[in-house]
């Protein structure tokens, strides 16, 4: 018996995730985003879910809404979690990394010297995030599989991604080296057996 997790990112929203910090901002789906995840939907044609998870912000439970449209799945739960929020950035939500760097300089040589004991400047503490997401990863997803679900999908953040995969792998963040996912891109993990390990079973599947 293998057990898979499909892990998500969502697509562009309205103002370019792809650029800006917009964590806990609820930020819509943008048209382009909408089509990047059909796209990459195809990649999971013919796949059936037990259960499938997402954030309560806007972008990833409508880019959810069209992975199922676009894969034909039969009618389930979309199950919204809130711990899978993704990280506030506080004074920086929509700011562009070179914005950061000009308008905070102080705080962005401490955001890159401190790594995960940072707190975003009226944010969110970096490792309060990750203890967040992992904790709700425990009721969910982990408590999904050992009632016997077999494959589970999640349609999340990029942050909140790394976070379950670190803690399904039972690494550190520090650990997944080459996790980096563009907007749409899927990660696979998989395990044989209840007992098994938990590996990551492919390359990151990015947008076509």
């Amino acid at each position: 018996m293998i057990d898979e997790l499909v892990l998500m990112r969502h697509g562009e929203t309205v103002g370019q995730s792809s650029i800006r910090l917009y964590g806990s901002t609820d930020v819509a789906l943008a048209p382009e985003g909408e089509a990047q995840m059909i796209a990459s939907a195809r990649r999971l044609a013919g796949r059936r879910f037990d259960a499938v998870f997402t954030s309560p912000l806007g972008r990833a439970r409508r880019s959810t809404e069209v992975v199922l449209a676009s894969i034909e799945h039969p009618a389930i739960a979309i199950e919204e979690v809130e711990g899978f929020r993704e990280i506030d950035f506080g004074a920086w939500e929509g700011w562009t990394w070179d914005e950061v760097r000009e308008r905070d300089p102080e705080n962005f040589a401490r955001w890159d010297r401190e790594g995960a004991q940072f707190c975003f400047p009226r944010g969110e503490l970096r490792s309060a995030f990750v203890e967040r997401v992992q904790l709700a990863t425990g009721p969910t997803i982990e408590a999904r599989f050992a009632a016997g679900a077999q494959a589970i999908l999640a349609v999340v953040h990029k942050g909140v991604i790394k976070a379950i995969a670190a803690r399904m792998l039972g690494l550190s963040l520090h650990e997944l080296v080459d996790f980096e996912l563009s907007l749409g891109a899927i990660r696979c993990l998989r395990r044989e057996g209840r007992s098994g390990t938990w590996t990551v079973a492919c390359e990151p599947i990015e947008t076509p």
